[in-house]
């Protein structure tokens, strides 16, 4: 019996026990174009053996045609729709039905019946009257002329915080007492700056940010404690500088 001549009938008999013991779909076995394949093989079939096969391919395709029966019945008993043919039937569906459906489908958590006529005049009046977000606040930022933004070391010296002098004096003296504290060690940024006044420690923050920034200090974090660690260092540090926003409170 030659082998070449029932390759394609053992390779559907294959095909089709793959699927009886699997969960896949039975429709991706072409029922048709199998039969087709098997009834032109068939003239070549002489001996006993090879028309047993014959036979033993087309029960292995009945039984995938029973599989597709019991598919279509079980998705139509649970109303089961393709979701690609929905999709289909979402791009050619007109935008005035598309709405509709869209509106009878609809169950919002605030309906119309639990608001009240007066509740609504008293919400359009408070949206009417609301101040813009721009107007909000404009008294309280205009004193200087200028809206909330970034203070730099220029702007401290001209608002008499502190003059050239006093900030170099601060600076190198923060630095040598960060460099004693540390001693090659991070230290802990928040007992730095000082438990004194709030004034204080936004002073020291301040004047820290500028050795960081420097690369005469070193800064690094730990996300999971919310610990804040800094430490001097000899040399300048080199390479472009991070920026890390740290809030400083009467607290903390």
């Amino acid at each position: 019996m030659g082998q070449t001549k029932l390759d394609d009938y053992l390779r559907v008999i294959e095909l089709c026990r793959d699927v009886e013991t699997s969960s896949a779909n039975p429709f991706d076995v072409d029922i048709r174009a199998k039969i087709l394949l098997l009834k032109q093989r068939l003239p070549e079939l002489k001996l006993l053996d090879e028309l047993l096969v014959d036979s033993e391919a087309m029960l292995e395709l009945a039984q995938i045609v029973k599989l597709q029966d019991q598919w279509l019945k079980q998705r139509a008993s649970a109303l089961y729709i393709d979701p690609l043919l929905i999709q289909l039937k979402l791009k050619l569906l007109p935008k005035e039905l598309l709405s509709d459906a869209f509106v009878k489908s609809w169950h919002p958590i605030a309906q119309i019946d639990q608001l009240s006529a007066k509740g609504l005049e008293k919400a359009f009046v408070y949206w009417r009257e609301l101040v813009p977000l721009s107007e909000r606040y404009k008294d309280q930022f205009t004193n200087y002329g200028i809206r909330p933004g970034v203070v730099d070391y220029t702007d401290l010296v001209s608002l008499g915080v502190f003059t050239k002098e006093e900030f170099e004096i601060g600076l190198t003296r923060l630095y040598d007492e960060l460099a004693q504290k540390s001693n090659g060690e991070w230290f802990d940024y928040r007992q730095f700056i000082g438990n004194e006044s709030y004034e204080s420690k936004v002073r020291r923050a301040y004047l820290l940010a500028f050795l960081l920034s420097e690369g005469r200090a070193l800064l690094k974090t730990e996300p999971l404690t919310g610990k804040i660690w800094t430490m001097a260092v000899a040399e300048k540090v080199k390479g472009i500088p991070k920026s890390v926003a740290i809030s400083i409170t009467e607290e903390s």
